[in-house]
């Protein structure tokens, strides 16, 4: 079995990479060259999509969260690897031999999804705390490199530079533990394209900053005789505009809410549709389908969405297909779409200037913006400058792979659901 570490960093592509400089990718066997996405294509989507070999429709992530019906509860920062109907490529009892598997700061990797893993304990803007699966490793790498800051993360204090203790761990459980296969994630570069733009210098910066610390983990890699793979979940385009679609829907009457300590926040028991926001798209849940109809209505006045579709005509049968809205909201290449339901003329309910707001429905990139008081968060959606969703995009912004070794993907712009098996061959032929 050849030993495998990927490295998945986020917000690269062609684009990107040509923009900042390929750095030590420029010098490898294989490519990059650039590989088509999935709808949505927002990072825990792609990377389910990457490590199980199938779509949306069937490994069931649909997306950065999940609404569950029968409760009527938006879960956002769900974390489990139980969440996935697909068995990763590596859990696969069709394999010569069991691979031992680490998995760094990934999506859904709590609960089975690797030997050891190390991450942080929410998706949510406050991030929690760096967590590890067995604790041991978790308490190991702090004693040797000190404690790792989760708000670097995630929020307004979130950096590429958090990005050094991650390839730091990642380089101290290769030597130590030696998984046969390690999945490396490394945010920080999307932070400055939200913030700046894509074509910004702040992201340029970013991207070579992330590329020399994955230089760092392969040249560890290479010591103990395996290969790196890079993968880039794909660039952020830049965005100018922005659509509430939940604004669309407590108009239209679809929506109601409820005074809390928090505020004002989206009554789910009592609503008949809400929409769960994540980057340029937006799930509508409702409450049957003659609501379906009235929200997509609704929604699709909003001058910053493209269209409003049935499930069926975007998600295949499966687990993903029941987990999507009734009515998927797509915006604009230029635009996005954000949770408020309030609209520029309202004033923001005062707590929304709090990172765990209880009333935000779907990711929120506005936590990347620092408010007036510390810790707050700038809830002004006018400050976004880029953002990702669409699939039908160029093959310059689209997700990217790179490798020290050869990989089996054939064609100019292979799928990131052919990642599997291609990593399989390199593993085990």
């Amino acid at each position: 079995m050849k030993r495998v570490c990927v490295i998945d960093v986020a917000g690269l592509s062609l684009r990107s990479l040509s923009a900042s400089g390929d750095g030590w990718l420029s010098s490898l066997t294989f490519g990059p060259k650039p590989l088509r996405t999935v709808f949505p294509s927002v990072p825990p989507t792609v990377q389910a999509s990457m490590t199980t070999g199938v779509g949306p429709g069937v490994h069931g992530i649909i997306g950065g969260g999940l609404f569950r019906r029968q409760s009527r509860r938006l879960g956002l920062d769900d974390r489990s690897n139980t969440l996935l109907n697909k068995k990763r490529f590596w859990h696969s009892r069709h394999l010569p031999a069991r691979p031992t598997v680490a998995m760094l700061f990934c999506y859904h990797p709590l609960a089975g999804g690797a030997d050891v893993v190390v991450g942080v304990s929410s998706y949510g803007a406050s991030c929690g705390h760096v967590v590890s699966q067995p604790v041991s490793v978790g308490r190991s790498l702090s004693e040797k490199l000190g404690r790792a800051e989760a708000r670097g993360i995630r929020g307004p204090a979130a950096d590429w530079r958090a990005g050094e203790w991650i390839a730091s761990a990642a380089c101290e459980l290769l030597r130590d533990r030696k998984p046969d296969l390690m999945w490396v994630h490394l945010p920080g570069a999307q932070f400055e394209m939200i913030r700046h733009g894509p074509d910004s210098s702040r992201a340029a910066e970013a991207v070579a900053g992330v590329l020399g610390l994955s230089g760092r983990i392969a040249e560890c890699v290479g010591e103990l005789g395996g290969e790196t793979v890079v993968v880039g979940g794909g660039g952020y385009l830049a965005v100018s505009n922005v659509g509430r679609p939940n604004e669309r829907l407590r108009r239209a009457g679809l929506l109601e809410f409820v005074d809390t300590p928090d505020g004002l926040v989206p009554d789910l028991d009592r609503s008949r549709a809400i929409a769960m926001v994540d980057h340029q798209v937006a799930h509508l849940f409702c409450e049957d389908e003659s609501v379906a109809a009235d929200a997509a209505e609704a929604v699709a006045e909003d001058p910053a969405v493209e269209s409003v579709r049935p499930r069926d005509e975007l998600f295949e049968p499966g687990l993903g297909h029941d987990r999507a809205g009734e009515r998927i909201a797509v915006a604009r290449p230029d635009a996005w779409l954000a949770y408020p339901w309030w609209d520029a003329e309202d004033r923001p309910p005062r707590e929304a200037a709090r990172p765990d707001f209880a009333g935000r429905c779907g990711y929120d990139p506005c936590e990347l913006f620092p408010g007036r008081s510390p810790g707050d968060i700038d809830p002004d959606p006018s400050r976004v400058r880029a953002c990702r969703g669409r699939d039908d995009i160029e093959a310059a912004d689209d997700c990217v792979i790179a490798a020290t070794g050869d990989v089996p993907l054939r064609g100019e712009r292979p799928g990131v659901t052919e990642v599997a098996a291609a990593l399989k061959r390199v593993m085990f032929e």
